[in-house]
């Protein structure tokens, strides 16, 4: 109706070419069309009356209209990200190739070259891990374990492509250690993720991995002879001892939180 986009030019005035802003006004103009064929199938027949009620359904327009603004601007931002992804990914790969193959022709190395393609690939997938993760996070809580799934792979996958290169690149005997330290690591991040996201009962996951970690380090410092195989398992222990420190300080700590509850609720 006139009256309907003459209120819509009122408040939003028109700016040139600003694609978003007319298509704003042409989506709430419908809409606003709709709710008037809607409105005056119920009764109502005086045309001033269903306008003004419509109207002032819609009073904060410039509100609106910086929430679809923003709304379209985000996904505008996601689509030219996604785009660069995939641009920057076919010239990673490009790059990657003409890598291999510069390096296996000058050296004639090809038995080591073929690290150039392999942990390239690997680094990739531990990007695109990465950034889907990032991108679950942002969804509901209810996703958030495939996130911490997606993680706990792009660490693995990061841990395999060091222990590669240490193992083919550097001829390093001890590289095995590197995978450990992954498992390690995944662990680590797993915890730090639910610590940063808030994941409810997250010390039940602390205390299972930290005698994890420990275990881990303890095969890593006694497979670089830093300890001694025989007595290195005391970490093990300790990380059992750590687990009852974690125990006590939630205890408490829940307990203060517990009291000030109480302490808040009697004062009401």
């Amino acid at each position: 109706m006139q009256q309907f986009i003459e209120y819509l030019d009122s408040a939003l005035p028109d700016r040139g070419t600003d694609k978003i802003l007319y298509k704003f006004k042409r989506e709430l103009l419908d809409e606003m069309n709709d709710r008037y064929l809607e409105v005056s199938r119920r009764g109502i027949t005086n045309q001033r009356v269903i306008t003004d009620l419509i109207i002032s359904e819609h009073q904060d327009i410039a509100g609106e209209y910086k929430a679809y603004h923003d709304k379209q601007a985000a996904k505008r931002r996601a689509k030219a990200r996604m785009v660069t992804r995939i641009i920057g990914s076919l010239v990673y790969f490009v790059g990657m190739i003409v890598l291999f193959f510069a390096l296996s022709f000058s050296t004639d190395r090809w038995g080591h070259t073929w690290l150039v393609i392999v942990d390239g690939i690997l680094l990739w997938l531990f990007y695109i891990l990465t950034v889907a993760a990032k991108k679950i996070t942002s969804f509901k809580r209810i996703f958030h374990i495939f996130a911490r799934i997606l993680l706990a792979g792009a660490i693995m996958i990061l841990s395999v492509a060091v222990f590669l290169f240490c193992l083919v690149a550097l001829s390093y005997p001890k590289s095995w250690v590197i995978l450990i330290a992954g498992i390690a690591m995944m662990f680590i991040v797993d915890a730090a993720y639910t610590y940063i996201t808030k994941v409810r009962f997250a010390i039940i996951y602390y205390l299972i991995y930290i005698p994890i970690i420990a275990t881990m380090l303890y095969i890593i410092l006694s497979g670089l002879y830093i300890l001694s195989w025989s007595t290195g398992w005391i970490l093990i222990i300790l990380s059992l001892f750590l687990d009852v420190v974690v125990m006590y300080i939630s205890m408490v700590r829940n307990r203060r939180y517990n009291q000030e509850v109480v302490d808040q609720w009697q004062e009401n």
